[in-house]
């Protein structure tokens, strides 16, 4: 495992020891968990993107795409099925 020096301000220095200790976590742990978060956060955010480029340079090549009234009944559909189940939303993939 490598080491990396981060330099931080006191104030944060001191919000993150305060944080850890109420959750019963070294400053270190709380530190990488905070920094893995915000990588997972990261990668999500730019797979989405990309995702979104893909899809778009679809369209404007002329593949079909979902019209927006069918779009908008679909969602209709299954926030009323949500409310009538009362089971959370699901991925339709």
């Amino acid at each position: 495992m490598s080491t990396t020096t981060l330099r931080i301000e006191d104030s944060l220095r001191e919000r993150i020891a305060r944080l850890a200790q109420a959750l019963d976590q070294t400053p270190h742990n709380f530190m990488l968990e905070a920094l893995a978060q915000k990588a997972d956060e990261a990668e999500w955010k730019l797979s989405l993107q990309r995702e979104a480029q893909q899809r778009d340079a679809a369209l404007q090549a002329g593949e079909p795409g979902v019209e927006w009234h069918e779009m908008r009944t679909y969602l209709r559909n299954r926030l009323s099925a949500h409310a009538i189940s009362g089971k959370p939303l699901s991925d339709p993939r």
